[in-house]
């Protein structure tokens, strides 16, 4: 049986030095192992997380009071810890600080909800969302700003970037696309250029 947030972070910490081990281990064990092993890697993972993010804070579970949000659809949180983000009904997209729980940044330009968020896997500056609008768009996090976007046929329903963090694979209708993103920054920074 998986573990559920709740039990994982009240459970007796079993292995201590795995715990304090650096996420990058913690990240390859979780992905190089199969089975009851990569659950054991997911549940220490999890546990780094919610220490790092809610130990600071004497906390056991949290609360983040979003105002204005009609509501939350999906959540990610960086490689390193350092940030997550959420998804709203009011078409934006929230990036907070894992450990004060501020608010980064709130990326607007979506027409309708966004449905999917994820993380770069190389850069916490980057993230992509992806939409009722049949968009995905992908964001500079430090400038608030999208610096690529394209649109597809269908709702835009799953997104996950390529382990080099230079593609996207995205679900929109029945279909499954790639899309070099990266392509599109550069072509449009070349324009600028101009």
């Amino acid at each position: 049986r998986t573990s559920s947030p709740r039990s994982v972070l009240n459970a007796e910490p079993r292995a201590r030095a795995c715990d304090d081990a650096p996420v990058s281990s913690l990240l390859c064990s979780r992905e190089t192992t199969s089975g009851r092993h990569a659950a054991s890697a997911e549940a220490r993972l999890l546990r780094w997380s919610m220490g790092r993010w809610m130990a600071p804070h004497g906390l056991q579970s949290g609360y983040c009071a979003l105002s204005g949000a009609k509501s939350t659809i999906a959540l990610a949180f960086s490689t390193d810890g350092t940030y997550f983000a959420s998804t709203h009904g009011d078409h934006t997209v929230k990036v907070f600080d894992s450990s004060s729980w501020a608010i980064r940044a709130v990326l607007t330009g979506h027409e309708r909800t966004p449905w999917t968020v994820k993380f770069h896997p190389r850069s916490r500056r980057i993230l992509a969302s992806g939409s009722l609008d049949q968009s995905v768009r992908v964001w500079d996090i430090e400038r608030a700003e999208c610096i690529a976007h394209h649109h597809f046929l269908f709702v835009v329903s799953c997104i996950s970037f390529h382990p080099s963090g230079t593609i996207l694979a995205v679900t929109s209708g029945k279909r499954i696309s790639v899309w070099r993103w990266s392509s599109a920054v550069k072509e449009r920074l070349s324009l600028a250029d101009r």
